[in-house]
């Protein structure tokens, strides 16, 4: 049901985009938008939008860093976490609000920079393990360290500068299937 929900959204939300390039002004707007849907951070917009950020970043960076130990014991799943004692669905709801916040925050002025999200935190995993302590440090690291290799390479690779979403697509796909490839081996 949730893969399903996920491709129902997915669709939706494509039909929005793909709206919104229709109505909109082919010679100035549409460009533009078509560069946000592909990502990239070459206009991100200064340094005002940069503070932004970092403000965002630090609002949201705080109540993650703080629930680190929550995080932890809600890895056991909601019943082991309910019989330790956590309030569930108050720390998942902190923890989505502040992930969405980052996210959209991100999207917004960087736009849709895919893959990032699904293959760093399993590759920070695989260099320092399960433990939130180390994890969200590392993935924040990782990531970092991911965008700016990916950056340099579409900033390198032709004349002109190739949105990110494109090669992270590119090296997210093959990844992701051999995480899985991989995880399924460790099921057999």
């Amino acid at each position: 049901i949730m893969v399903l929900s996920g491709v129902v959204i997915s669709s939706l939300f494509a039909a929005f985009s793909s709206l919104l390039k229709f109505l909109a002004d082919s010679e100035n707007k549409l460009p533009e938008i078509t560069f946000w849907l592909m990502g990239s951070l070459a206009r991100t917009g200064g340094y005002q939008n940069v503070l932004y950020m970092l403000g965002v970043t630090a609002l949201c960076l705080v109540p993650l860093f703080l629930l680190r130990f929550r995080l932890n014991i809600l890895a056991f799943g909601e019943e082991e976490a309910k019989a330790m004692g956590v309030n569930v669905k108050f720390y998942s709801l902190i923890i989505i609000c502040a992930s969405t916040l980052l996210t959209a925050s991100s999207v917004a002025f960087c736009g849709i920079i895919g893959w990032v999200g699904l293959i760093v935190p399993h590759i920070a995993r695989s260099i320092v393990g399960a433990n939130f302590n180390v994890l969200l440090p590392a993935s924040m690291l990782v990531g970092a360290l991911f965008l700016l290799v990916v950056d340099t390479i579409a900033r390198c690779a032709m004349a002109s500068e190739i949105p990110l979403g494109i090669i992270t697509s590119l090296i997210g796909a093959p990844v992701f299937i051999y995480l899985l490839y991989q995880s399924k081996k460790g099921w057999l």
